[in-house]
């Protein structure tokens, strides 16, 4: 049967009402219920106390978690699902909680998306998240930390320093690769590159990690300050889909000015099939750049594999880690 056959009733309201489910989910975070969890199970009751809330209201809220296989119920008390306790436990290494939080911030710029589409134009002012808001640029610098946390078991096994004495991280953003991979190698320095306001929450999270000496902070703008030079490697991470095609070229030719003779650059990314219809989230994820970024979406993997050949690089290869939102780019 053709995938296009099978559309039924249920399948098109599954589809109109499946943000009740992240709303629910939202809410979960907002309300403060996993944080309460990841301490002991609670009742209801109990949280709504602490968290000035109605318990009829949070039990039915608790009791879709608990359909959503996010939380368990017994008796009266809620706890943190198993299966979801890796992903939403705060005090697992891989909790996802911060990326949830800044998802809040993204959730009602999709109610204008229409209106966003009819003008052409973004649903926020443009950099709202790169410093222009301070509270709304820790929420995305943590967010990205938060996810890069959660990917970091798929990505970070295709990626192999080895041979590379220097990293350069542009565009770092919390630089959690970047700062991983300086802990799994331990001869490698890393210098990382981003916007100073950006970079304060870098240097948090960079503080307590045993590689803090071979990481370097070179605040910057890629937009229009000059790139460091003198590197084996360069990492391109979660930054290019920012752009668009004119300006990704430039500066991949720029990128190639700061690397040896023979070095490396890794853009690690979402990217889309050549006919721009998948993998969905990839397509979903161009749609969220719309609504955030005058210029911003998602490439083809082979329009990237192009700019990076007419900038001078070769030996270009595409990896696709699995389960991961992202690809990576290699090219020397």
């Amino acid at each position: 049967m053709n995938k296009t056959d099978n559309w039924n009733m249920g399948r098109l309201m599954e589809l109109a009402t499946g943000y009740w489910k992240s709303a629910v989910l939202s809410a979960g975070v907002e309300l403060g219920v996993f944080d309460a969890l990841s301490e002991a199970k609670a009742t209801a009751e109990a949280l709504a106390a602490k968290n000035d809330a109605s318990p009829r209201h949070l039990a039915e809220v608790m009791d879709a978690l608990v359909a959503l296989e996010l939380l368990e119920k017994d008796g009266d008390e809620y706890g943190i699902a198993p299966g979801a306790d890796h992903l939403i436990n705060g005090n697992s290494p891989h909790c996802m909680l911060d990326a949830l939080r800044f998802n809040m911030d993204l959730y009602p710029l999709w109610g204008r998306l229409a209106d966003c589409t009819r003008k052409g134009e973004p649903a926020i002012p443009p950099g709202a998240h790169l410093g222009a808001d301070p509270a709304r640029t820790r929420r995305f610098a943590l967010g990205m930390h938060s996810r890069a946390t959660g990917m970091a078991p798929a990505v970070l096994p295709a990626i192999d320093p080895k041979g590379a004495a220097t990293l350069l991280d542009i565009a770092a953003g919390p630089g959690t690769f970047s700062r991983m991979l300086a802990e799994q190698h331990a001869s490698l320095q890393v210098t990382q590159f981003e916007l100073p306001a950006v970079q304060e929450v870098a240097r948090e999270l960079t503080a307590e990690s045993p590689a803090a000496d071979r990481i370097h902070f070179h605040p910057g703008d890629y937009h229009t300050d000059d790139l460091p030079h003198g590197f084996d490697m360069a990492l391109l991470c979660g930054a290019i889909h920012q752009e668009n095609v004119e300006f990704a070229q430039t500066l991949f030719e720029r990128i190639k000015s700061t690397l040896n003779p023979g070095g490396r650059f890794l853009i690690v990314d979402m990217m889309l099939e050549p006919d721009r219809t998948g993998p969905l989230f990839s397509n979903l994820f161009s749609i969220n750049m719309m609504l955030t970024s005058p210029k911003g979406r998602v490439f083809t993997a082979a329009m990237l594999e192009t700019l990076l050949k007419e900038a001078g690089f070769a030996e270009v290869a595409l990896t696709r880690p699995p389960w991961s939102p992202y690809w990576i780019l290699e090219a020397r």
